[in-house]
């Protein structure tokens, strides 16, 4: 018997050993179209790759689908260049199939921008990420455009998303038959639906931003899903849940959908702390909790007295009286002042009534060479716009991109920081500033020079100025030189108004 026990431990030693000698023995291994790396070719360096390697990738546009069958880690490289000509884009060139297919658990793919065929017939019929039976993959920080869907994860469990952006497809995330996922992070704008679960259970969205789509989120036959700290905004239905029981929804903000929460076939479900700017901001046809046992959701059309001071409101939200549907907690309105609640309805009014919401961050009130000042409301710019220029970098810790950024912001604010003001805004902190900004990707870059009849006017980088901030905007990552050159002419601007 002793003998088979140290049989047992040898033979674990040696599985160990062995697995720890493979993995030392990782490799990276590098692609460029150009011929300067080991491969040209995505797939054929997957295909020669062993478990654990690195695949690094050069920008460029690489044209074909890929199959992933092997635990490995695929990096753009420079991973979050943000440079319109510093990225590894992938255009998939058969349509029936995605173009990147992941059937390996344990893999890595950060930093490409994906998109279906501009030039095929079939540009929306492609599927960006294509996952199915995995576990423990990392997707990060892709860009995926004009797809039918963009990321699906199908009978997988224990997957992250986190800070993608999908946009201008059919289906922007989809779980099917999928458990335990954590979607972080991620921008889904301007699709039909954003983010779909059908028949998927026990999965978390947290702060993921769901904009401009037919329908936010999705909740299809799925249970036991968190999600928290989410904006749901500009969709026609915000988040539209059919057969779905036993989810968690807490801390969202849901601005501006036709309808903000539209629950159907669907009981047991928990809507608590979140706040509620609709046209119509909840229907609700089943058996579900509107409130926790301490607090309910913020209505911006309730009114109502808080005589205790508990930040309840006295009165019931009813969202359907028929079926039972109230928030006997209703929270009173962080929007409102005193002990008078306005009703405010679901337009420009009310962002301009978010906006004064304060959030704790440390923000100068003096402007000073080299100092980039961070913020997450629009007082300070408005009060620096007064003493003369404001550069405005908007963005979010979880951006890689923005992250990369903030060395060139401080050289930029040490060279300009006398005639400039530069502002950096978390949107995360304030999301309203993103509709307000209409922000698509970050960072997210601008100068403004004054004002004209109460709309901010920019500087754009042929010199001109205008109050179209689009045109103006600098989006991504750019070279120093870039972000010099409006500030160039910024001065110069500034120089011709003061002695011409």
């Amino acid at each position: 018997m002793k003998r088979k026990s140290v049989q047992v431990i040898l033979i674990i030693l040696h599985l160990i050993l062995w697995t720890a000698a493979t993995q030392a023995e990782a490799e990276v291994v590098t692609v460029n179209n150009n011929g300067d790396g080991n491969y040209t070719s995505i797939q054929e360096a997957v295909n020669n790759a062993h478990d654990w390697d690195t695949v690094l990738v050069s920008p460029g546009v690489y044209r074909e689908n890929i199959i992933v069958n092997k635990e490995l880690t695929i990096l753009s490289h420079p991973v979050f260049s943000g440079s319109q000509t510093n990225r590894t884009y992938i255009i998939g060139t058969v349509s029936d199939n995605p173009v990147f297919s992941i059937s390996s658990d344990n893999v890595t793919v950060n930093g490409f921008h994906i998109a279906g065929d501009p030039l095929g017939k079939d540009t929306y019929q492609q599927v960006g990420f294509y996952l199915e039976g995995v576990r423990n993959c990392y997707l990060n920080n892709n860009t995926l455009v004009l797809t039918d869907q963009g990321i699906v994860l199908k009978s997988s469990q224990g997957n992250y998303l986190n800070g993608n952006l999908v946009s201008l497809g059919n289906d922007g995330i989809v779980l099917d038959n999928s458990e335990e996922n954590e979607l972080l992070n991620n921008w889904i704008i301007e699709n039909n639906h954003g983010i779909l679960l059908n028949n998927s259970f026990n999965n978390t969205l947290v702060n993921n931003t769901a904009c401009s789509n037919e329908v936010g989120v999705i909740l299809q036959a799925s249970q036991g899903n968190k999600l928290a700290y989410n904006l749901i905004l500009k969709n026609e239905y915000g988040i539209f849940g059919q057969a779905a029981g036993s989810n968690i929804l807490t801390n969202n903000n849901l601005y501006l959908n036709g309808i903000g929460v539209d629950l159907k076939g669907s009981s047991n479900n928990s809507l608590y702390e979140n706040e509620f700017i609709n046209f119509l901001n909840a229907a609700d046809e089943g058996n579900n909790a509107w409130n926790s046992s301490s607090a309910g959701n913020f209505w911006n059309d309730h009114t109502g007295a808080d005589a205790d001071g508990d930040s309840v409101i006295d009165n019931q939200y009813a969202i359907n009286q028929i079926t039972g549907a109230i928030d006997y907690m209703p929270m009173v309105n962080r929007i409102s002042s005193g002990n008078h609640y306005e009703t405010l309805g679901a337009n420009g009014n009310t962002l301009l009534a978010l906006f004064e919401k304060k959030y704790p961050e440390k923000t100068t009130n003096n402007r000073e060479k080299g100092v980039v000042i961070e913020t997450t409301d629009l007082g300070p710019i408005n009060k620096f716009l007064e003493e003369g220029p404001v550069f405005l970098r908007l963005g979010a810790e979880w951006c890689e991109a923005c992250q990369h950024m903030k060395p060139i912001l401080d050289e930029l604010a040490s060279r300009y920081g006398d005639k400039v003001t530069f502002i950096s805004v978390n949107i995360n902190k304030n999301p309203p500033l993103a509709t307000y900004f209409d922000v698509g990707y970050i960072p997210d870059s601008s100068m403004i020079v004054g004002t004209e009849n109460g709309t901010y006017v920019y500087m754009q980088l042929d010199g001109n100025i205008t109050t179209d901030r689009v045109r103006a905007r600098i989006v991504g990552l750019e070279d120093k030189e870039v972000y010099e050159k409006v500030l160039e002419n910024v001065l110069a601007y500034e120089e011709k108004n003061n002695f011409g």
